[in-house]
């Protein structure tokens, strides 16, 4: 009775039933993602950075020249309008992850829309779940930073430049390039990946499969952009300037961190790996979309695997691509081994129970609703003429001044900058105390975390003089930030 009652629910269990799963489980996940969204988070710093620096641009500085970044801009001249109409008020925070949140959820659907174009729907459906089924996923869906927009332009890049091949138009491979010179022009991490991807374009027209010249006019576009993006940089005086903090400065960085995934670990032993073996095995049976896409991937792999991956958001573009290598795998074994397929979904679900119990852990650390309030009590007791000075691990200023044209990364960023360039005036918050008498600090000195990592050496970038901080400030409700009395 017992085998009679399995084979009937085998027998009804087919792609339908188990796409309706798969929709069930990127339902719990985005109920995680929820949790995560308000209370969650991973290098929260790096999202406030980006929300001054969108506010900086907004009143009409200029990024390198008025003020210390070392990323692409695009993202803050993008967000800036919308920055700066919720002006002094810490909300923005959470709307900005809301704006990132829609940005992935469109990158979700060109994930599904990509990965029909080499397996079923049900396949399809598998790539969304183990998408949203990963820490790495689960860590940076919301966060605003550029990271979610170039995975956006690289995505929508591959998606269009896979329909050209299939149905060349040439409208399709305009808006392929132009979404790949957005990808990098949100976030310059993208730019190795890309000159993979141009030398996959490049064999294509070698093997005749692509036309050079719609290769070249398709292209006009997007060297346009880039002629724009350029111009900008030169008329506003900061050409010289962007050259030696995006590209000359952020190499030096990686010298300063361990090199490979040693966040993540071995990624020979993870989701990575197995999705590396399955491409491996899928690749003679697949077409060439499949091909070009497994060729990305390893690419990515290895790139995570041994060049520079110290954060989370390092992994996203990684995680996407694994999950559509692994998407076709379902179309060879759910009719083969079906008796496995409901083990495996339980297996899941479980994962992802076990996601959230990660992520709940992260937010003791890591609780972005604390650190939106701290950011909301500081606005709220300030003026919009008052300085602000950003402590350690802890960006709170959205909307008012600085002390320096170093407001942020004193602990790591500031030291590479003194050994590799010799800046002058080197920034001291005792200095800044006593010169601008900023309404609120965060009073914990700064390790120098490039020490640290190159030497093993324990010593601070900053300290602050507890006799000038007795002096001039008083206790808040928030452990380490100070009010000027």
């Amino acid at each position: 009775m017992l085998r009679r009652f399995i084979d009937r629910q085998l027998r009804d269990f087919n792609e339908d039933a188990l796409i309706r799963i798969f929709k069930i489980f990127a339902a719990a996940a985005g109920v995680v993602l929820a949790y995560a969204f308000v209370f969650s988070g991973f290098q929260i710093v790096d999202e406030f950075e980006h929300l001054h620096a969108s506010w900086l641009v907004s009143t009409g500085k200029v990024p390198y020249k008025d003020f210390f970044e070392h990323h692409n801009p695009l993202l803050w001249y993008v967000s800036a309008p919308l920055v700066n109409a919720f002006y002094d008020k810490a909300i923005i925070f959470y709307v900005m992850r809301g704006v990132s949140a829609l940005v992935s959820l469109i990158t979700l659907f060109f994930i599904y829309k990509t990965a029909l174009l080499f397996a079923s729907r049900a396949g399809a459906w598998l790539a969304v779940a183990l998408t949203l089924g990963n820490l790495i996923t689960l860590y940076n869906f919301y966060q605003f930073r550029p990271d979610n927009f170039m995975n956006l332009g690289f995505v929508v890049g591959i998606y269009y430049w896979f329909c050209y091949l299939k149905n060349p138009q040439r409208k399709l491979l305009v808006i392929s390039f132009l979404a790949f010179t957005l990808s990098a022009l949100f976030l310059q991490k993208i730019s190795l990946l890309l000159i993979v991807v141009e030398a996959f374009i490049i064999g294509l027209i070698a093997c005749k499969r692509m036309p050079l010249k719609e290769a070249v006019w398709a292209a006009v576009p997007a060297i346009g952009t880039i002629g724009i993006f350029i111009l900008f940089l030169y008329t506003n005086g900061i050409l010289e300037d962007y050259f030696i903090f995006n590209l000359n400065f952020n190499q030096a960085m990686v010298a300063y961190f361990d090199r490979g995934a040693f966040w993540y670990g071995n990624l020979f032993i993870s989701f990575y790996g197995a999705a590396l073996l399955i491409g491996l095995y899928l690749f003679k049976q697949q077409n060439i979309f499949y091909k070009l896409l497994f060729g990305l991937y390893a690419a990515e792999f290895l790139m995570r695997a041994y060049y520079f991956a110290p954060h989370p958001n390092y992994y996203t573009l990684l995680t996407m691509l694994a999950a559509l290598v692994s998407a076709p795998v379902l179309d060879k074994v759910f009719p083969r081994y079906k008796i496995f397929m409901p083990v495996l979904l339980i297996l899941m679900f479980i994962h992802l129970g076990l996601l959230f119990n990660r992520i709940d852990a992260t937010s003791a650390k890591h609780n972005s609703f604390e650190h939106y309030k701290l950011a909301d009590y500081v606005h709220k007791n300030s003026r919009p003429d008052d300085y602000l000075m950003n402590g350690y691990d802890k960006n709170f200023n959205i909307y008012r001044r600085d002390v320096s044209y170093y407001w942020f990364g004193l602990d790591m960023l500031l030291p590479i900058m003194e050994a590799e360039y010799k800046i002058k005036n080197k920034p001291d918050v005792n200095a800044y105390i006593l010169q601008y008498k900023p309404k609120f600090i965060y009073v914990k000195n700064y390790p120098d975390l490039r020490a640290y990592r190159t030497y093993g050496e324990s010593r601070y970038t900053q300290i602050f003089m507890p006799e000038l901080i007795q002096e001039f400030y008083q206790k808040t409700p928030f452990e380490y930030l100070a009010v000027l009395k």
